[in-house]
């Protein structure tokens, strides 16, 4: 062969320069090809009841055009229900909605809106993130990226078709705020105290990372870093501009002086500009005098100052967004939701499919930590990866609720613990950094290993204990069940049902009311649905004339009698079973339908009519 035909096979193809020169765009195709087939296949990754309000809240927002009001029609407890969402986390999908209108037509607009732009949305995230990976110092980013998007794919599929939550805009900005973090120059923390009052004022969930954020600009003014003080002053005052400029935007001038714990209110911006103005001063009091222990007792008075006056105004916040809510619900609903448990206390921890996933992102959490360890493993990326890793563990084992972020910071730890197990031929020199590993290999796994075997040990001497299941979740069991809910109401219907079961019908372009959903704003809605089958309840008829529904949904029971649920829950499981008492109706339904549905009666006292659904035209069997 000639030396010229040896040099030709040497080159890489065109597809592999093209590869290496744009692997965002690869990863964001595979990425979007792979959720667009599970989609269409009918996989939920993220059954999440969520979606269904936010599809309802989105609605409103494009039909009454009214950004300052988040009374949300159609459910109604009979109180009304006021979302804790602010308005900003509607407005892609509203306009993405309201531009498409005029050529598909308002419910088609919605739905293309809900499955493009969770897709919009993950191309900026995957920009940062392969920043990010950049940034750490991998020798060939376009073979780390999508290794690590493999390891971090659980975050990542909250930008799937129709995950309209809020959470993937939390993580594209907070992968934003990482990548400006790398930057040194004062532009770079001017625009992260922006995206940090933005991230704040979509929900308060993420402070914990947004305070490290401040940690981060605070230790490098309090250590003289170069620019540490033109940051610091910079990332203040834009934080303060942009919580103001929020609260304008999102809080009606008639809320100014309301409190409320659980979105973005008169505490929440107070906080945001107490720390804004604390930066922005302290650099022009300390001056040049002294060195890091004068500075960090400065920023320490001003922190301690600020929390006080916030704990003397605000006392109420100082408790979780649930304190306010009747421990009724709290004891037989919230505390009852994984996510709303820490790894301690959930029972489903040890020999589940999850445990080996927990492991390797336990493993890849803390092995940047170990790498920093060592005074050569130290640059200024991987110290706030390694700090980020170690916030996001801490906060899943304590809260399961961060438990779908960890990944993004697992998924590139995930890369060192690979590259350092496997020889420098193949991969394995693909996979290579600047950054010296541990001496030895297993060095990176053994840390989370042990955390790994110390929480299987403690779940095996601690055992969470087991309450009995409320019939109301038991009722609530057909959630996940593929089935679109009966169409045809009579004006003026609402359904009393488990609140799983009335997301689904909240989200019906034209449906009943409901009484409740599941979410904490719906907490008296949440308490009479869960009274209503409690068999402790001694007349539930009280509970549906205090709710003022019309008719009752709950999951149906279409096989055999079930004698241990008919001895526990007697009420609940003659519903259930079709066996309803005297005083209830059941309407028709397919014999398909994981439903029965019952008719009570109307608010002047008329019997309510059932609904006229086409699907659901045949007796019950």
């Amino acid at each position: 062969m000639s030396t010229g035909a040896i040099r030709a096979a040497a080159q890489p193809s065109g597809l592999l320069r093209l590869y290496t020169s744009m692997p965002v765009l690869f990863c964001f195709c595979a990425m979007a090809i792979l959720t667009t087939a599970l989609w269409c296949l009918g996989f939920q990754l993220n059954n999440d009841a969520d979606d269904l309000l936010k599809l309802h809240e989105i609605r409103t927002l494009l039909e009454t055009g009214n950004i300052f009001d988040r009374t949300l029609p159609g459910i109604v407890q009979p109180e009304p229900y006021v979302s804790h969402w602010p308005w900003i986390v509607d407005l892609p999908y509203a306009a993405f909605a309201r531009l498409f209108a005029p050529f598909a037509g308002f419910e088609p607009a919605l739905t293309v809106a809900s499955f493009a732009v969770p897709l919009l949305l993950l191309a900026p995230a995957l920009y940062f993130y392969n920043r990010l990976v950049t940034a750490i110092g991998f020798a060939y980013p376009a073979v780390a990226l999508p290794l690590a998007l493999i390891f971090a794919a659980r975050s990542f599929f909250e930008f799937a078709p129709g995950r309209i939550d809020y959470h993937n805009l939390q993580i594209l900005l907070l992968l934003a705020a990482l990548v400006l973090m790398m930057s040194q120059n004062r532009f770079s923390a001017f625009v992260n105290g922006l995206l940090t009052a933005l991230a704040i004022a979509v929900s308060a969930e993420f402070a914990p990372f947004y305070a490290l954020v401040m940690a981060v600009y605070a230790f490098d003014w309090i250590f003289d870093r170069e620019g540490g003080e033109s940051r610091i002053v910079g990332f203040g005052l834009a934080l303060t501009v942009g919580a103001i400029a929020l609260f304008a935007a999102i809080v009606p001038p008639s809320a100014y002086t309301a409190v409320r714990c659980d979105t973005y209110s008169t505490p929440h911006v107070t906080a945001l500009v107490a720390a804004g103005l604390s930066f922005a001063v302290v650099p022009l009091l300390a001056g040049r005098r002294g060195g890091w222990p004068m500075r960090s007792a400065i920023l320490l008075v001003f922190a301690a100052a600020s929390a006080a006056v916030l704990a003397v105004l605000f006392p109420q916040c100082l408790a979780s967004p649930y304190a306010s809510i009747d421990a009724y619900v709290r004891d037989n609903m919230i505390n009852r939701i994984l996510q709303e448990l820490s790894l301690f206390r959930r029972p489903d921890v040890v020999l589940s499919t999850g445990f080996l996933s927990m492991a390797l992102l336990f493993i890849g959490a803390l092995a940047p930590a170990v790498i920093c360890a060592r005074p050569e493993g130290r640059s200024r990326p991987l110290v706030i990866l390694a700090l980020f890793a170690l916030v996001s563990l801490a906060l899943a084992i304590g809260y399961v609720r961060y438990y779908r972020y960890l990944p993004i910071f697992s998924g590139i730890g995930l890369i060192f613990a690979l590259a350092s197990l496997l020889p420098n031929a193949g991969l394995g020199r693909y996979l290579k950094s600047p950054v010296p590993a541990a001496s030895h290999g297993y060095a990176l796994i053994l840390p989370g290993l042990v955390l790994s075997g110390a929480m299987v040990l403690y779940h095996l001497s601690v055992k969470p204990a087991h309450a009995a299941v409320p019939a109301a979740e038991l009722a609530d069991g057909c959630y996940s069940s593929p089935f679109e809910p009966e169409q045809g109401w009579p004006s003026g219907a609402i359904v009393l049902s488990p609140p799983l079961i009335g997301s689904r019908f909240v989200a019906l372009a034209e449906g009943p009311k409901v009484v409740t959903i599941p979410n904490h704003p719906s907490a008296k809605g949440i308490e009479r649905s869960y009274r209503f089958l409690d068999p402790a309840t001694a007349d539930p008829r009280a509970i549906l004339d205090a709710s003022k529904a019309t008719h009752v949904a709950i999951c149906a029971w279409r096989g055999p009698p079930l004698p241990g649920l008919e001895a526990a829950y007697p009420f609940a499981a003659g519903l259930i079973e079709g066996r309803p008492p005297a005083w209830l109706r059941e309407c028709p339904t397919k014999a398909s339908s994981p439903l029965r549905i019952y008719s009570y009666r109307n608010a002047d006292g008329s019997d309510a009519a059932c609904p006229t659904s086409t699907l659901a035209a045949q007796a019950r069997p």
